[in-house]
Order: structure tokens, then C-alpha cells, then sequence
């Protein structure tokens, strides 16, 4: 993948991911604004996973059959669209019906991207460029949240989300400018295909493990600025999103993932390392008081990142030519878990309280960590 080219991708998973997760560190303030209760302003977040869950695997299949250029094209331009209807400051029943049709666009945009990086420069530049991808994806995460709270502290969070409308149209511009994709291998996919691909041992724990590891992110990812509130009722939008810059080890983790593989002798032996300490990270939430959430929240991503990374890449660089199928399957699976995690857990958060929703990551992450242990040998690996 020449330098143009991984620029834009680069640039175009930001952005997507800033979109993502821009009302993430809003949310509380939203629900003031909107007298509405931590169940409704979760669903924003609910809202855009649900899509995601579902519509990887019908991207996936698309990829195989049209340009992944005009795909990435045509889905910015609405993502655009409805950002800017976003940014206009819509009441609550509007507001999530736009962030819901923007969970049907966003499918396309990462498995796209995903499928574009992939596939760009042979075989051999797979786990590289997928790295750098998921690193993407963690700044875009991190922006989105940051820069959105900053935004609302200093104008409004009308003028927050406006901000990302405009980046969305510069993405959009600059998809026109990419060099023609990589071709997969065309033919249809049909559905015993997926289920052969989706129960070979490797793949049924690997996708599992992906559903774990973003229910247990998305959860307290999306509470915690409920939690952070309850404790510091006169806490900031900009003190709220900057917990989340411990979030940005896990572009480090990603860029160096091959070097971590080579250090811990292997991948199984990088994914238990990685789940034990977001074991530990999540733990660490338990503690009371805002101010230990800030350094938590490194460890915390540490862990994640280290599993994301790893196993996403991993799964990729099994399978040379279905790459589309292969990513619309792990994203399906990590999104379905960051659908569930985004909404159900907080039921529990309101009526036993926080450590008791924590102990529930921690007993989800256990299985995690025994998945981990469990991952069937494939060729390459140890």
C-alpha cells in the first residue's frame, strides 16, 4: 500500500471512529439536558453496535463483488449527512434514530478499511498494515471522545459534533483519491461457507473471545462518565473525556504487537499475558474516587489492545483469501459484544452499584482469559 494511500486510510479510520464514539463523554450531560435516565442515553451508544453486530457480514460478502473505493465513497458522504444533522442539535427520538442509521453506515466504512488494509500489498504486508489499522482505530476512538468534550466545554456540544461533520466531508473528499483496490477473489458466499469458516476450532474461540473483550470494553467504557458523575457531581465534560488518554497505549501496543508476539513466545502466550492484565485493569476500576481512573484506564486499555490486535490480526493472516468473510465474522463478533456490554450492564450498575458491575466484567474477562488458554494450535502458531 503506497504512502498516498495509507495516509487516507489512516485518516478515514480516524475519522470513522471519531464518529463512533464523539457522544460517549456527552452522555450524561445529554441525559441533563434531555431529563432523560442513563438506560435512554445509553442506547446512543447501543445504537450504532446493534448495526454493526449484524451488517459486517453482508459488507463482508459485498466487498468480495464491488470496488471497496466507491463503497468507502458513498458511505462517508451519509455518514457526513447525518453527522450535520446531528450537529444541529436535534431532540432525543431524532438524535438516536441518526445515530442508528449511522451504525448501518459505519459497517461498511470498517469493514471497508479493514478489507482495503488486508488485502493492500500482498500477503506478506497483512499483520503490518492490519496494525496499523487497529492503531488508527484507537486514535480515532481517543479523538473522538476528547476533542468532543473539549468542543462542548468550550462552545456547545452542538458545535462538538459539527466538528466531525466537516472532518467526515474532508474523508469523504479524500476516498476519490485512492488508488484502485486490491481485488479478492470474487464468487458467492454462501452460508454453509460461514459456518464451515466460523466453526473450525481457531475461529469459534477466537470470535468468542472478540465478543468478551468488547462487552467488557464497551461496559464500562460507557458508564464510566455515569460513574465519574455520581462521584464528582460538578465534574467537567473535558475532565470526563480526558480519562480516556490512557486509551492511547493501545496505539503503541498495536504498532508493536509483532515485536510483543516475538518477546512472549507466541501468540497464545500474548493473549493470556494480554488477558491477565486486562483482568487486572479492570480490577483496578474498583478503587474509589475519580482520580484512580486516569491510571486504571492505562492498564485497562493495555489489556484490551494487546488481545485486539493480536487476535484480529492473527485471524487475518489465516485465512489468504477470504479476507472480507473473515473480517465481516470478527467484526460481527466483537461488535455484538460491544452492543450487549453498551446497554445491559448498566441495569446492574443502577441497581447494585458499581463494584458489583465490575465484578461482573471481572467474572467475563475469567472466561476470557480460559478462551485464551484454549486456542486451538493452526499452523504458525504457538
Amino acid at each position: 500500500m503506497g504512502t498516498r494511500n495509507l495516509s487516507i486510510v489512516i485518516f478515514c479510520t480516524i475519522v470513522g471512529f471519531a464518529v463512533l464514539y464523539s457522544t460517549q463523554p456527552l452522555l450524561p450531560l445529554l441525559a441533563s439536558d434531555w431529563n432523560r435516565s442513563i438506560d435512554d442515553l445509553a442506547l446512543l451508544t447501543t445504537a450504532t453496535m446493534i448495526p454493526l453486530a449484524f451488517a459486517p457480514l453482508i459488507y463482508g460478502y459485498v466487498l468480495e463483488h464491488i470496488s471497496t473505493k466507491h463503497l468507502l465513497t458513498g458511505a462517508f458522504a451519509l455518514l457526513t449527512g447525518a453527522q450535520l444533522l446531528l450537529g444541529l442539535g436535534p431532540d432525543y427520538p431524532v438524535f438516536l434514530a441518526l445515530r442508528t442509521v449511522q451504525g448501518l453506515i459505519l459497517p461498511a466504512i470498517f469493514t471497508a478499511l479493514m478489507t482495503y488494509s488486508s488485502a493492500a500489498g500482498g500477503s506478506d504486508a497483512t499483520r503490518r498494515n492490519i496494525t496499523v489499522y487497529i492503531a488508527s482505530t484507537i486514535i480515532g476512538g481517543y479523538l473522538g471522545r476528547v476533542l468532543s468534550g473539549l468542543l462542548t466545554d468550550w462552545h456547545s456540544w452542538q458545535a462538538a459534533l459539527a466538528f466531525w461533520a466537516v472532518a467526515a466531508a474532508f474523508a469523504t473528499i479524500l476516498t476519490t483519491r485512492l488508488a484502485s483496490d486490491p481485488r479478492l477473489r470474487l464468487g458467492k458466499v454462501r452460508l454453509a461457507e460461514i459456518r464451515a469458516l466460523a466453526g473450525r476450532p481457531v475461529y469459534a474461540e477466537g470470535l468468542a473471545s472478540a465478543f468478551l473483550l468488547f462487552f467488557v470494553f464497551a461496559a464500562l467504557l460507557n458508564f464510566l462518565p455515569f460513574h465519574m458523575r455520581d462521584n464528582d457531581a460538578g465534574i467537567s465534560q473535558s475532565e470526563i473525556a480526558l480519562v480516556y488518554t490512557g486509551y492511547l497505549v493501545g496505539a503503541v501496543i498495536s504498532l508493536g504487537s509483532l515485536r510483543l508476539i516475538r518477546a512472549l513466545g507466541g501468540e497464545r502466550r500474548t493473549l493470556v499475558a494480554g488477558s491477565l492484565v486486562y483482568l487486572f485493569g479492570t480490577a483496578l476500576f474498583a478503587l474509589p474516587g475519580n482520580t484512580a481512573a486516569y491510571a486504571s484506564m492505562l492498564v485497562f486499555a493495555a489489556g484490551m489492545f494487546t488481545l485486539h490486535s493480536v487476535l484480529s490480526a492473527f485471524l487475518n493472516h489465516l485465512e489468504s483469501e477470504r479476507k472480507g468473510l473473515v473480517n465481516g465474522l470478527y467484526v460481527s463478533s466483537y461488535y455484538a459484544g460491544g452492543a450487549l456490554g453498551s446497554y445491559f450492564p448498566g441495569f446492574l450498575y443502577q441497581s447494585a452499584g458499581w463494584p458489583e458491575f465490575i465484578g461482573l466484567l471481572l467474572a467475563l474477562l475469567l472466561i476470557l482469559t480460559w478462551l485464551s488458554l484454549m486456542l486451538r494450535h493452526e499452523p504458525g502458531m504457538h
